[in-house]
This record gives C-alpha cells, structure tokens and sequence, in this order.
C-alpha cells in the first residue's frame, strides 16, 4: 500500500505565504491524499485537526518522544498506528498493544555509505530481533538528505527479509524508490519537500499497479461505503485514470471494449471514495457512494441485496433530525433531549428486567435506537464509538 507523509509543520513553513493553510486546508488535502494511499501524519499539535485527517482518511501518527497518555488520546481520535522509535518500542509495549505499533529503525549514515554494509546487517538484525516481540510493522528510514542508491535499498530490503517477516514499510524520497518497493512486497512511505498533486499521485499509484497479467486489465472490486460487495469490474490504465480524475466509477467494459461510466444510462452513478490494490498489484478495490443500485437486474449488489447495518439506522435517524417528517416518532423526540434520556433511563431498566430472551433482544433493541438517537442529537458518530472501542482494546493490557 501506499503511504504518504502529511508533515504538518513541514506544510506551514514552505507555504505559509503562498497558500492559506488552515485546519480545513489540511484536512482536504488529506482526504486528497486518502484516495491514492494511507495517510502518515507527522509534527502536529492539534488533537482537533487530527480528529479532522482521521474522519477523512487512513491515519498512522509518528511520535518521535512517545507518551503513554498521549497514545491512548490519539487512538480515540481514530488513529490505527502509531509510529514509534526503536529505542523507545520495548518501554511503551508494557502498556500498549503491539497491534498498533510501528517499530521506526533508522538507518545510520556510516553504516550505509560502507559499501559492504556487514555493519549495518549486524544492527539491523541486533536491533529488529530485539523489538520484534513488541511491534506488528517495522518502518525503515534513513537521512532524506542522504543519497542512498536502489541497490543499497534491495540489499537492505533482502537482508531483513531473510530473518523477518513482519510488514515493512520502507523510506522513499520523492517517489524515487516506488516501483522496486512494491515487486519487494514493501509499502513505500513516500515523502516529499512540496505538496503532493493529485496528478502526481495518480501517476505513482498507476506505475505500481502490473497490467500485464490480464492483457491490460485489472479485476476490481467494488463497495460501498459500508463495505458490502456491489460488484467485480475490470479497469483498465485509461479508465483508471478517468476515474480518479472524475472521482466516479469508471470502468472498462470487455463486451464493448471501451471506457464505460457506471449510471451514464441508468442514473444509478457511483462516487469514487478511495482506490486500494492488492498485495500483487493486481487487483484493485474500490469504495463508492452508490447512487440507486448497483447490478443490471435492479438488486442494490450483483451479490444479492443491500443488508442493513448500525450505520443504515443511523443515517436515517440523523436525517430525521436535520430534515423533520411529520407524523415521524423521531423527528418528534429528538427535539428535547430530556425526553430521550428518560426513555434511555425507562428502556436500561426494561433491559434489567427482561422476562424471556426473545424479550431481552426486543428491549436491547429499543435501548439500541434511543441510544443512537441520542448519539446523532449531541453529533456523536458511531465511527466515534468505535475509536473508543479500539483505543480500550490495544491500550492498558
């Protein structure tokens, strides 16, 4: 996968006098960033602006001085890794998961320029054997001043390889090192001295894609926001391409042998959220907004119809708050929050007092919808719930 850095200070800095750079500025261009690849944010101070990147976009955080209490806050604002130094990965293990943490090992200046590199492979190993009990992914780096040449990259890359087999994810300057990483079956953390173009990442997200393999073509899957399954498609270098600038779902039609708009006759048209690719480069995934149905037989997915989902109610109770209906039960309540936190209060003891099984699913029900009323009332989302939840499960052991 591909992962590009957001350095915020980096970003005020060289731009503050072109560029009105704002909180809103920073998030929209992390969503930009979320369409090609995962988000690596660095030097913010901002836990509001961080909650902001972390709705918009795949977010790991790099803490160059680590703080236990500062982990558990970043968690819950949606981060889903933190990148940590080496040194510090044993200490912070003791109370933190492994699951979330990325074990940053950088790569000394004299060790690399010794064109033997048998000092280097000695630390590299010493120092990942080390950690390994206490991280999930190990992040590579080095000096971006430093020079460093692809072979050197491949003979650091085979070397950890041999005695490693955790994801790695290795340092590449201004895109110089992309393609080799990715036939490694290593993510390149692709920094940069400037802003990242659309037309840029575009550019590196197609050159690491191989569509050789099916004479031009690349299978894609196709979800929706919720993640179920609407369809398999197949994308060529050209539709690919008009997709990420359109921000639609386009693809390429083996019947017709050509470039086709999903809903350009049927009206049901696809928002493009975000393009992954599989381990191979092979296989591409795309998450949209669908518009009406998905499949040519009127089922909202080519596998079978739309299944409801916590998210489904949500979306209809927060759209009977901002858009009331007359004669709608929670148009009418959500108005006073006092009569919601009395039938929270009512439906919790029904809950104690459930008679029967069959009851208590009824009355966890109930709870269940005054529960996510009132959520939606005080702007809460459930994707806020559940970076509580993850925050509690890989943080305090």
């Amino acid at each position: 996968m591909l992962k590009f850095e957001l350095n915020i200070s980096k970003i005020k800095s060289s731009y503050e006098n072109q560029l009105k750079i704002d909180e809103n500025f920073i998030i929209n261009y992390a969503k930009s960033i979320n369409y090609f690849g995962s988000v690596v944010v660095s030097n913010i101070s901002s836990h509001s602006l961080l909650k902001g990147i972390c709705k918009v976009a795949e977010c790991n955080l790099v803490m160059n001085s680590p703080k236990l209490e500062t982990i558990k806050s970043v968690l819950q604002k949606g981060v889903k890794k933190v990148i940590i130094p080496e040194k510090e990965v044993e200490n912070i293990s003791q109370n933190v998961s492994k699951n979330i943490i990325i074990a940053r090992i950088t790569l000394r200046e004299k060790l690399l320029l010794n064109n033997d590199l048998i000092d280097l492979k000695n630390e590299l190993k010493e120092n990942i054997n080390r950690v390994v009990p206490y991280c999930s992914e190990f992040l590579i780096d080095y000096d971006k001043d430093l020079n460093i040449d692809e072979s050197t990259v491949l003979a650091v890359i085979d070397y950890i390889t041999d005695f490693n087999n955790y994801p790695l994810t290795f340092l590449d300057t201004n895109n110089k090192f992309t393609e080799i990483l990715e036939k490694k079956g290593v993510n390149p953390f692709i920094c940069s001295s400037e802003i990242f173009k659309e037309k840029e990442m575009l550019q590196i997200l197609i050159s690491a894609l191989d569509f050789q393999k099916l004479e031009g073509l690349i299978p894609t899957i196709v979800q929706d926001e919720h993640n179920q399954i609407l369809m398999l498609s197949f994308s060529s270098q050209a539709s690919l391409t008009q997709a990420l600038i359109q921000k639609k779902g386009i693809y390429y039609s083996r019947s017709r042998k050509s470039i086709w708009i999903k809903g350009e006759t049927s009206g049901n048209h696809q928002t493009l959220n975000k393009v992954r690719y599989d381990c191979d480069q092979d296989a591409l995934l795309f998450n949209v907004r669908q518009e009406g149905v998905a499949c040519h037989l009127q089922r909202y997915s080519c596998f079978g119809n739309k299944e409801f989902k916590l998210s489904d109610l949500y979306d209809i109770i927060q759209d009977r708050i901002l858009n009331p209906v007359t004669n709608s039960y929670t148009s009418k309540i959500s108005k006073d929050e006092r009569l919601i936190i009395e039938k929270i209060r009512e439906e919790s003891n029904e809950v104690i007092n459930y008679t029967s099984d069959e009851n208590l699913v009824w009355e966890i029900a109930d709870l269940l919808y005054f529960i996510m009323v009132f959520m939606a009332k005080k702007g809460i989302k459930l994707q806020d719930i559940l970076n509580e939840l993850w925050s509690r499960r890989n943080y305090g052991k």
